[in-house]
């Protein structure tokens, strides 16, 4: 055994912390960008910041997104309600049920282990948990999808007859489309079974779910494209940044403050470099997209053609990663509403010669036109697409249709 001592050339990449920022802000989004440039703003007194009241590039929120949530959660909501609706004594057992109900209001724990945790008599706390189901919305803090129902029922006066026979004893029957069973069972007739269950289906079986069962999520589109192909950067999500006038000149301080201050503005200077690459970037990747996608920018996701990131990329001359960094968690708006910027792209799953996003929105259209008396199932749904020349298993359909939250052919069938 010996020691060498050899010399040898060899490259690598140092990620210095200002190609670091620059990484991390080229995939944030609108709003995450805001939310950085406000903590920078915190802590960096040569940073000034400029708020847009109004502007023409300003998106329209209530034509796009779901409108904000005024009490930010159910749960705040349904607050607010039992402190007029309970007696200071009985507040305390209510706001405990109303805190143990889940995103979609459902109660989740037994009143044996609430009344165990608050000390007091089950009857109480019974009487309790049923004036919070008075509380709005109808089927709030019920125990099972039987009582949620019954709930909404009973505040709608139609908790009566087969509606209510179907709601406590043949749900599972009616998921199952067992109308015979059920109709036999109730001494009725298929069709009476049929429009009790459509009465049913009108109500909610998640009743906080338009409440805002979680804090509201809100989808702010960082690019705009009009019809006529034009391209809009959302600039007025987030502030504009600009380095304070009042540090142009250091000369008037001392060595250590002076110190400080270049610190702070040449962080300043690479944030406004970093945002700067961050548009130009964005931009140019949303540009090719309009050249090569006017069909689908007009028309909607079925015009949608296969087009990779690797292939935009080399169009550019960017690399791969940089645009997957550029589309990251951003939404372009449409003249046909909001797209999740990533999603125009290939995944390379489905097949080379189409994205996954045309063959749901495929699915979709061919779904909605089917006979609800003889709905097609996942193999007829292949079959028709590779009748179009999209070659796809079923298990692809299944998987795609699953994603699309909508029910198997046996389920959806009437």
């Amino acid at each position: 055994m010996r020691q060498e001592i050899s010399i040898g050339l060899s490259q690598r990449l140092v990620v210095t912390p200002e190609l670091r920022q620059s990484i991390e802000i080229l995939q944030m989004s609108a709003v995450e960008l805001k939310a950085a440039i406000e903590r920078e703003h915190l802590e960096n007194p040569t940073l000034e910041l400029e708020y847009f009241n109004e502007s023409p590039q300003t998106f329209d929120a209530e034509k796009f997104f779901e409108p904000p949530d005024t009490s930010t959660t159910a749960e705040r909501f349904l607050m607010e309600q039992a402190v007029f609706a309970f007696a200071a004594e009985e507040l305390s057992a209510a706001k405990f049920l109303i805190g143990a109900l889940d995103a979609s209001g459902y109660l989740t724990i037994s009143l044996a282990e609430a009344a165990q945790i608050l000390h007091v008599e089950e009857n109480f706390l019974a009487e309790i948990l049923r004036r919070v189901q008075s509380l709005e919305p109808a089927g709030v803090a019920a125990r099972n999808l039987s009582e949620c129902l019954r709930l909404q029922a009973e505040r709608k006066e139609i908790y009566s007859g087969l509606v209510a026979a179907i709601i406590d004893e043949h749900l599972e029957e009616v998921a199952a489309h067992k109308i015979k069973n059920i109709a036999r069972a109730e001494n009725s007739s298929a069709e009476e079974v049929r429009r009790a269950i459509e009465i049913i289906r009108g109500l909610n079986p998640r009743p906080l779910s338009s409440y805002g069962g979680e804090v509201t999520k809100f989808i702010v589109p960082d690019v705009r494209v009009t019809e006529d192909g034009e391209i809009f950067l959302n600039g007025a999500t987030f502030p504009r940044v600009k380095i304070s006038e009042a540090y142009s000149d250091l000369k008037d301080f001392d060595a250590e403050t002076k110190n400080y201050l270049n610190r702070h503005l040449n962080s300043a200077r690479q944030l406004l470099r970093s945002i700067r690459q961050r548009e130009k970037t964005l931009r140019r990747v949303v540009e090719a997209i309009v050249r090569r996608q006017k069909d689908f920018l007009r028309g909607g996701l079925k015009f949608l053609k296969p087009m990779t990131m690797r292939e935009l990329a080399e169009e550019l001359e960017l690399h791969e990663s940089t645009v997957s960094r550029a589309v990251a968690n951003k939404f372009l708006e449409l003249p046909f509403g909001v797209v999740e910027l990533r999603k125009i792209f290939s995944a390379g799953v489905a097949s080379e010669e189409i994205t996954a996003e045309k063959i749901k929105a495929l699915l979709v259209e061919l779904i909605k036109s089917e006979d609800s008396l003889s709905p097609l199932s996942d193999k007829a749904l292949a079959e028709i697409l590779s009748a179009r020349g999209i070659s796809i298993a079923r298990r692809t359909v299944m998987k795609y249709r699953e994603q699309l939250k909508i029910l198997s052919s046996a389920k959806r069938r009437k």
